[in-house]
């Protein structure tokens, strides 16, 4: 663990940790819109910052540009009620522009074993029934694109777990790689009934918010992380 890694750690887990209190203590307020923004913000600077002598680490870089994009969308302009219903389209196609870039940046060694068959489970347990549950509430050509995301997001959480099998990267960074997408999963799963089921939309709901950013923040902090290692390969 290197210098970088250690201040992110030593930073970002409190502030997680931070913000589920203020989501407590202080439900739907817009400064903790703010600070969750904010950051995201600052993770981007950080990772922009890092030396980078990897392909795989510009690719992580690129996905939390486009991590700030979609919270911009989803965080941000949500503390605009005018706002808020009429730009997550675009937070959606931010998070599957992310992800992409994400499975540019794992996808190596790709093959299809007993690991990567067993990986798939996970994914889809989790997934499949939420979406069963979710999709009649999904309005109009939304639809759609919630499909295309879904598809994106399990392929994206299946790759990070199977570099675990591929032997690209180092076993250490294999294990961030799959625990980040794992998290990543859980987090919009959360986000998926925020949005879409009549027993949460439109409201505030303290624990399903805590979901959501317990899982979020640790989970790009870890790409920072990665980013940052002086090792990834094997």
């Amino acid at each position: 663990m290197n210098n970088i890694q250690r201040v992110l750690l030593s930073i970002y887990l409190p502030i997680t940790i931070f913000i589920l209190i203020l989501d407590n203590l202080y439900p739907g307020e817009n400064l903790v819109s703010y600070i969750k923004f904010s950051t995201i913000i600052t993770l981007f600077l950080v990772a922009l910052r890092i030396k980078k002598k990897y392909y795989e680490q510009k690719f992580l870089n690129l996905s939390i540009f486009f991590i700030v994009i979609a919270d911009f969308f989803l965080v941000f302009c949500n503390t605009i009620p005018e706002l808020s219903r009429r730009v997550v389209f675009y937070g959606i196609i931010g998070f599957m522009l992310a992800y992409l870039s994400l499975i540019i940046a794992f996808q190596k060694n790709f093959k299809i074993g007993s690991g990567e068959l067993l990986a798939i489970v996970p994914v889809l347990g989790i997934f499949i029934p939420i979406f069963v549950k979710l999709y009649p509430y999904v309005p109009g050509a939304m639809f759609y694109g919630v499909i295309i995301f879904g598809l994106v997001l399990c392929y994206m959480v299946w790759t990070s777990i199977s570099t675990l099998f591929r032997g690209y990267f180092t076993p250490k960074i294999s294990r961030y790689v799959a625990l980040s997408g794992f998290l990543m999963l859980v987090c919009d799963m959360g986000v998926a009934n925020e949005l879409f089921n009549p027993a949460f939309a439109g409201q505030f709901v303290p624990w399903l918010k805590n979901i959501i950013w317990v899982s979020y923040i640790p989970a790009w902090t870890l790409i920072v992380y990665i980013l940052a290692d002086d090792n990834l390969l094997r």
